[in-house]
């Protein structure tokens, strides 16, 4: 199915964003790596992208002479295309749909969207349509995390406060099991992240509270796990996991930034204790003796 471009940017009569050069060299690194085959030889290639690409471009389709020329047209189409970025975006999801009827192995919306998400875009493939991005502030991925967390994050961001809980949810959840896992901190099959966050509080170092009021520290810690047993009631009532009456906007926007408050708290702690456990650089060389 081709991908679908909402009413706003299908008919918007100027282009909402640009392709910058950056995030063009990735995706037409991502294009390269797509092989041709018996069925859609290699010049076939070029002109399915061409023809997608035609249109963002404004250029009228025409095929090319050989496969020289056709690759180098099909940059001509890609870089007129470049100034109309959701077009653009489409062309090439579109391109690979039509190339997997081919029976060829094409990238898929996710890693479409890895490279606009670490360019900092303002758009998602969500559901096979392109979605602006939302509201939700969300802490960035990075890349020693799960892909379940990446794209967990990566889709709440194209969401409202309220349709974003389960995704957000999703995140924390995954990350707090992940660390866990990581520092071999024993969980139940099917642990809760209200569980795994005990856990976690109660067995890995990065997450004893350090400095003055340690007490009342751990007292707030405590809450934090009631927090999160709350939004994943929420989350299981309230939210786009199931069939549910959602949250108003304030409340939604509320449950959002909870479980951030709880997200960057644990990347904060994890970080501290990275750097407290550095080991120093042997001294190689000794000391040296000047003559």
């Amino acid at each position: 199915m081709p991908l679908v471009l909402p009413a706003e940017l299908q008919f918007a009569t100027e282009y909402p964003f640009a392709i910058p050069d950056n995030v063009f060299k990735e995706l037409l690194t991502l294009i390269g790596r797509v092989n041709f085959n018996q069925r859609c030889e290699e010049k076939d290639l070029f002109e399915i992208y061409k023809k997608h690409m035609a249109k963002p471009a404004g250029i009228e389709y025409n095929r090319s002479s050989n496969t020289d020329w056709a690759k180098g047209d099909l940059e001509w189409y890609m870089t007129d295309a470049s100034k109309n970025g959701p077009g653009f975006i489409a062309a090439i999801f579109n391109a690979f749909e039509e190339l997997y009827c081919f029976e060829i192995t094409v990238p898929t919306a996710v890693h479409i969207n890895q490279i606009l998400s670490m360019h900092g875009m303002p758009c998602h493939i969500n559901n096979g349509e392109l979605v602006m991005a939302g509201n939700v502030q969300v802490p960035e991925p990075s890349l020693s995390m799960s892909q379940t967390v990446i794209r967990a994050l990566q889709d709440a961001k194209t969401l409202t406060p309220a349709s974003a809980i389960d995704r957000v949810h999703t995140a924390l959840h995954a990350y707090i099991v992940s660390l866990c896992q990581e520092a071999s901190i024993p969980l139940d099959l099917g642990v809760t992240a209200q569980k795994a966050f005990k856990e976690l509080k109660n067995n890995h170092p990065a997450l004893r509270p350090q400095g003055n009021r340690h007490s009342e520290v751990a007292n707030v810690l405590n809450c934090m796990a009631a927090t999160i047993s709350a939004l994943g009631t929420i989350r299981n009532h309230a939210s786009l996991a199931h069939n549910n009456e959602l949250l108003l906007e304030p409340e939604a926007q509320a449950m959002i930034n909870a479980a951030v408050t709880i997200f960057r708290y644990i990347e904060e702690c994890m970080a501290r204790h990275s750097r407290s456990t550095v080991q120093p650089l042997p001294d190689v060389w000794g000391d040296i003796e000047l003559a």
